[in-house]
């Protein structure tokens, strides 16, 4: 008994320092602050003053707020990537908390920790992610204004960015079928349905898909916003940055990354292999979390994530997710797509539901893949796997896997408190 109570003290004074610690990181990055050309303040600037394109909902949006009120685009940025990721901290602690699960493992890199710790929190991704959980809540209901709400949230979201279309439709149209296989339809008619439920989000994915821009498009973008300064400017950029400039990228060019990284070394270590290995490990942590069931200051879990579910949810949406990992280079983004939308539709969607939404295949390859991780891997070890993963936001590098585990960052940080001590 006092062994399991010391545990529970010292994963408790860990869980909370690990807290402090990204806090401190989210203060500073605000305090830096980030110029007008870094690529997640940029991303938000691409607008439609080259003509209808994609992810230029929000740039046009600041940009006519800046013309009509002045207030200063930058900050307008800060503050609602600010409170998206609030917000989106706060649905998963409270859902969590509320129907009993173990919460520890959410701050980790691959879950809530990964836009702090690998700095892009400052991109659409948070905004994507509520999106997606606004998009599902009302896909669940079942009243006739549901279909305008989802399809309203996807296409928002869309039109932010269309990465939100591979883990989202998907999805969705598993859940409208569901719904329509209640009623007296032939399974045919069925799919034609729960397709035509989505025609608005549908048709506004394949519009941002063909609108990819071009190069005169990304020079006139950036044009529009030469003459509003930013507080962190040192310089004039004439050309439009690569946040910009990529809109007009083919998917050859994406195409040409992960071609690169298939025969790509870093240290000594095949880069393919390595995000194999590490894609593994995040998904046998994320499917025993139950493992995790420490209590944190006052709260205990009660309930435990149903394993077959869990696995099932994420070998399916990490396959929605897939595209991303060939399209582009941006993996650790990827990762947080694939963890956050995963546990979102477990804890907004009831688990008899899941079991009959998810296709039976989901559950017995799943079934199939934890048998064999369970030949190597403990379930013991979860704990270990939370405290020593780590990977990049994009492209694998040595140096950044080790940073941005937790380890590393305690044993730094607690470093830096003693040489600031002894300083004094």
């Amino acid at each position: 008994m006092q062994r399991f109570l010391s545990k529970n003290i010292l994963i408790n004074i860990s869980f909370f320092a690990f807290v402090v610690i990204l806090l401190n990181r989210f203060i500073k990055h605000i305090l830096t602050g980030y110029t007008k050309d870094s690529w997640g303040i940029t991303e938000f600037l691409i607008n439609y003053q080259g003509g209808f394109v994609r992810r230029g909902l929000l740039g046009e949006i600041l940009l006519s707020i800046y013309n009509t009120t002045g207030i200063s685009p930058y900050s307008i940025i800060i503050s609602t990537c600010i409170l998206a990721y609030i917000a989106l901290a706060t649905f998963f602690v409270r859902s969590i908390i509320k129907q009993g699960y173990p919460l520890v493992f959410l701050p980790f890199v691959f879950f809530l920790g990964n836009p702090i710790i690998n700095n892009f929190w400052v991109r659409k991704d948070v905004i994507l992610v509520l999106l997606f959980i606004a998009a599902i809540y009302w896909a669940d209901k079942k009243s006739n204004i549901s279909l305008i709400f989802y399809n309203l949230f996807l296409s928002i979201a869309l039109l932010i960015h269309e990465s939100i279309g591979f883990f989202c439709l998907p999805i969705l149209c598993l859940l409208l079928c569901k719904e329509e296989l209640k009623q007296p339809n032939g399974y045919f008619k069925t799919i034609l349905t729960s397709i035509y439920k989505l025609v608005p989000s549908i048709l506004v994915f394949l519009c941002v898909i063909y609108f990819k821009g071009s190069k005169l498009v990304a020079d006139k973008i950036w044009d529009s916003w030469k003459l509003i300064s930013f507080p962190f400017d040192t310089y004039v950029v004439n050309e439009p940055p690569t946040a910009v400039d990529g809109i007009s990228w083919t998917t050859i060019h994406g195409l040409r990354y992960t071609l690169k990284n298939l025969v790509a070394f870093e240290s000594g270590i095949y880069i393919p292999l390595a995000w194999f290995l590490t894609l593994v490990a995040i998904y046998y942590v994320l499917t025993n979390t139950s493992t995790l069931n420490f209590r944190l200051l006052n709260y205990t879990p009660k309930r435990k994530f149903d394993k077959s579910i869990v696995s099932a949810t994420l070998l399916f949406q990490f396959l929605a997710v897939s595209p991303l990992f060939i399209l582009g280079c941006d993996y650790g983004r990827w990762v947080f797509f694939w963890a956050t939308s995963s546990f979102a539709l477990i804890l907004i969607i009831p688990q008899e539901k899941l079991l009959t939404i998810l296709p039976k295949l989901a559950f017995s390859a799943s079934e199939k893949i934890n048998t064999f991780l369970s030949k190597y891997l403990n379930s013991k070890i979860v704990l270990l796997l939370c405290l020593i993963i780590g990977f990049p936001g994009f492209s694998w590098n040595l140096n950044s896997v080790v940073n941005s585990s937790f380890i590393v960052m305690l044993l730094k940080s607690i470093f830096n408190v003693f040489t600031t001590i002894l300083s004094i």
